[in-house]
């Protein structure tokens, strides 16, 4: 039996605010064609069956948009005979019980499998059991879901079994991506004895134990991302042979950091001009890093050759590196929906640090929370319903 692994499609991203002529965000139409293209190159590969191991979506409440594109792309590798087994991850999973997932839409959908409701679920497809633990409300609920799973295979032993997960192994937690809901896996779920083991939430392709896989994102999300090559993986279950298959070329670019010690403006307009010819920056997502630049040089660059560039690429970085400034780190762009909660953590930080003093610190979490609501509410509105 053979396999398609695939995750973190994260359909309804967008940035940069570059529309098209129907006024749609470019960087959000990419993705959803490259999406349409990874499905085409499964059905071409004619697997046994389709695993998505979280974060169809990048948005826990999606427009309709991407739920379309999803629903069009489902029904196309069912029409090949492609079954299609789905968990949720930290993106696309509410974060409470109260909240509908937007995963319920789509079930039912003949040949179209989905583990949703923070429970272990198992499928059974070709003789194969699919042991689904998606993404769960707590981190330790991971264990008990996990127990799940072995009870069932100490009484119902069989020859193939493949466990399906969305969150970040141990071995990998220092490049977390501090996403809200971003959960660690224990090693011991690592089981040798199960045929494969499909993982998600990581965007790099890995393999992070003999039978177990990040298939990595199908897309490029973040800079750091940019010297991956993005695919899906062709397992075959009987022999364990994985082969990873490549999706796209790279269109996200992040050369080395250039030292511009005692350079003009001027000559860091030549070399920027230079760095961009050489790479082909022509409709790509480009970061150029400038090391050790002065900062009279840098304020005095011109604004007319830096948007001449800008106007070259989907999106153009320049990121300045000056010599005082702070380390830092790359995070993912937050939904402004998770923003509340977010920072009622910093808050109650900031209290058990006592930076709050504790005659106020009720009231200052109370009263920051409900403006950061009612920020992110107005956010919400006032972006509902863009066009499609």
């Amino acid at each position: 039996m053979k396999i398609v692994h695939m995750a973190d499609s994260h359909l309804g991203f967008s940035a940069y605010g570059r529309v098209d002529r129907l006024g749609r965000n470019q960087r959000e139409e990419m993705i959803y064609r490259g999406f349409a293209e990874t499905v085409e190159k499964i059905i071409k590969l004619a697997p046994d069956a389709v695993v998505h191991a979280g974060d169809v979506f990048h948005h826990v409440r999606p427009r309709i948009r991407p739920l379309v594109v999803f629903k069009q792309n489902l029904e196309r590798l069912i029409e090949a005979g492609i079954p299609v087994i789905i968990i949720s991850g930290n993106h696309d999973a509410p974060k409470s019980y109260a909240a509908l997932s937007p995963f319920t839409l789509f079930e039912g959908m003949e040949g179209v499998h989905i583990a949703h409701h923070y429970l272990y679920e198992r499928f059974e497809l070709g003789g194969c059991q699919f042991h689904c633990i998606p993404f769960c409300l707590g981190p330790e609920d991971y264990l008990e879901e996990f127990q799940k799973m072995q009870k069932f295979r100490m009484e119902n032993p069989s020859g193939r079994d493949v466990l399906v997960m969305h969150g970040l192994v141990e071995a990998l937690w220092d490049r977390r991506l501090r996403t809200v809901g971003e959960h660690e896996l224990k090693e011991s779920f690592l089981k040798g004895d199960l045929s494969y083991i499909a993982l998600g939430h990581y965007h790099g392709q890995a393999q992070v134990a003999r039978n177990a896989w990040y298939s990595g994102s199908v897309e490029y999300f973040r800079f750091s991302e940019a010297k991956d090559d993005k695919g899906i993986l062709l397992v075959d279950l009987d022999s364990g042979y994985v082969e990873q298959i490549p999706l796209m070329e790279r269109y996200m670019i992040d050369p080395e950091p250039v030292d511009c010690v005692g350079l003009s403006s001027a000559e860091i307009e030549e070399l920027l001009r230079r760095i961009s010819a050489e790479v082909g920056i022509e409709g790509k997502i480009v970061r150029l890093r400038l090391r050790n630049l002065s900062r009279e040089a840098y304020r005095s660059l011109s604004q007319k050759v830096i948007g001449e560039l800008k106007g070259q690429a989907l999106h153009l970085e320049i990121l300045p590196e000056f010599r005082d400034d702070p380390a830092s780190f790359e995070t993912e762009p937050m939904d402004s929906r998770e923003l509340p909660l977010e920072f009622k953590r910093f808050l109650e930080g900031e209290a058990a640090r006592e930076g709050i003093p504790a005659s106020i610190r009720e009231e200052v979490i109370s009263y920051g929370t409900d403006l950061m609501s009612r920020i992110s509410e107005r956010s919400r509105t006032e972006s509902f319903d863009a066009p499609q």
